[in-house]
């Protein structure tokens, strides 16, 4: 039994995990490596291993760091079984194709290659089976795999894996709680073996009880100024929680203005993947009607790049919220372009910005920037909620470790080092475990 760590290993995005055991080869995930300078060599580079020669592809949740090279994997052979729930396989696939679209135009603007091809992706939908939470299978003759909720985004979950008397138990990411739309994430009972993602292993959260109140304050201000707030989104969690806040905010506020826009065609198809899967969903909120629940008929859907465009000569206020969450592509920077210099207006920025990221550099105070090869000055005030985050703290992280019984040993991932170390420190420290922070292609047999 043997795990080797491919990705997210001292860092955040890549995800990619090689479990052998009971002569079978298991992937954990197979994600893009973002925000980096070597990003994209690193994605283009070969696999470690050979694709033909893997089984079995466990998803825990669709964002494109943990889904975004599988593409890839089939181009060059894979043609195993994947398994995920059923929302994380819709929203893998819309995920890719607007991966795909957005790689294509870099590409034909760059003249390179394509990481993979459309019918790779086709190709790979066809691999996926679904899973429900708390549903134990045996994928093999002694290998059972049991999907638990991990409270992240629509459909996430942690991954158990038995085999060979023994138990692995995959956190892939982790949910902050409580959250607006899902039920707290899931733990297991015991495990010999745990890997535990640590995006935020050293801080702890703002408290969310304010963060419609914060929101407010902040739409107020951009009323105020006659500005715009400008925030760029991720299509998946955030985009929805934003709207249901916001709806939240104008059920106390007359919201005749400003003019609220989602500019994201990705975010709109998720919305519509949520309606789809209400049983995942928080209890509480199965049976309402979603779209009152997150004020849609309020929003201003842009779906074409005309739209998009004339976002532009409407009235101010206005709130728009964008792809891609990071800054790194998509409308967003269109946006940002026309609005980033004046100081009426703010950039509000409301989850994860990953190292080398346009949006962690704006997060850090850098006073210049360039947007299409072209610098723009930063006049506009960057603000952030932190409790937005779609990732548990450290002290959320801690309970759930400290819940699960009979850990030989815990195996971090999926955060920047400094983040890891201190989760470390305090899992050894407070829980009396032993911990391991992988370096990339490293082994360890179980």
């Amino acid at each position: 039994m043997k795990l080797t760590f491919l990705g997210a290993t001292r860092e955040v995005t890549g995800s990619n995990t090689l479990f052998e055991t009971s002569g079978k080869k298991i992937l954990f995930e197979c994600g893009l490596f973002q925000g980096i300078k070597l990003a994209e060599e690193r994605n283009y580079a070969p696999f470690a291993y050979d694709p033909k020669t893997i089984d079995f592809l466990l998803i825990g949740h669709a964002h494109l760091d943990h889904v975004g090279r599988i593409p890839k994997l089939v181009k060059e052979g894979f043609r195993g079984r994947i398994f995920s729930t059923a929302p994380s396989k819709e929203i893998a696939r819309l995920v890719l194709e607007d991966s795909f679209k957005l790689m294509r135009e870099e590409a034909n603007r760059e003249d390179k290659p394509l990481l993979y091809y459309e019918e790779d992706i086709t190709a790979s939908m066809n691999l996926f089976e679904t899973i429900g939470f708390d549903e134990e299978l045996e994928i093999t003759n002694g290998i059972k795999i049991t999907f638990k909720n991990s409270g992240h985004i629509l459909g996430s979950a942690s991954i158990v894996v038995k085999s060979e008397n023994k138990t692995l138990f995959y956190s892939s990411d982790i949910g902050n709680s409580p959250s607006v739309l899902l039920d707290d994430h899931q733990t297991v009972e015991s495990a010999d073996y745990v890997i535990c993602e640590s995006t935020y292993g050293g801080r702890v959260h703002e408290d969310i009880g304010r963060r419609s109140e914060k929101l407010g304050e902040i739409i107020n201000a951009t009323i105020e100024k006659n500005g715009v707030l400008i925030i760029p989104t991720f299509a998946i969690e955030r985009t929805q929680e934003l709207l249901s806040d916001i709806e939240h905010f104008c059920k106390n506020a007359s919201c005749a203005l400003p003019t609220f826009y989602l500019d994201s065609p990705l975010g709109q198809k998720v919305t519509e993947v949520f309606q789809k899967y209400p049983q995942f969903l928080k209890k509480e909120i199965q049976s309402v009607n979603l779209q009152e629940f997150l004020g849609l008929s309020r929003v201003k859907m842009t779906a074409t790049s005309e739209q998009s465009k004339e976002i532009e000569f409407a009235q101010n206020p206005k709130i728009i919220m964008a792809g891609s969450g990071m800054m790194n592509g998509g409308r967003i920077l269109f946006h940002l372009q026309n609005y980033i210099e004046d100081p009426n207006n703010t950039l509000l920025i409301v989850g994860y910005q990953a190292q080398g990221t346009l949006g962690r550099r704006l997060l850090e105070g850098e006073e210049e920037i360039k947007i299409f090869g072209k610098s723009y000055q930063v006049g506009a005030k960057v603000m952030a909620i932190g409790s937005y985050s779609a990732h548990a703290d450290a002290p959320q992280l801690l309970k759930w470790l400290q819940s699960i019984k009979n850990v030989k040993k815990v195996f971090l991932v999926h955060g920047e080092s400094s983040q890891m170390m201190d989760l470390a420190k305090s899992v050894e420290e407070k829980l009396n475990l032993e911990t391991a922070m992988p370096q990339q292609g490293e082994e360890y047999e179980l």
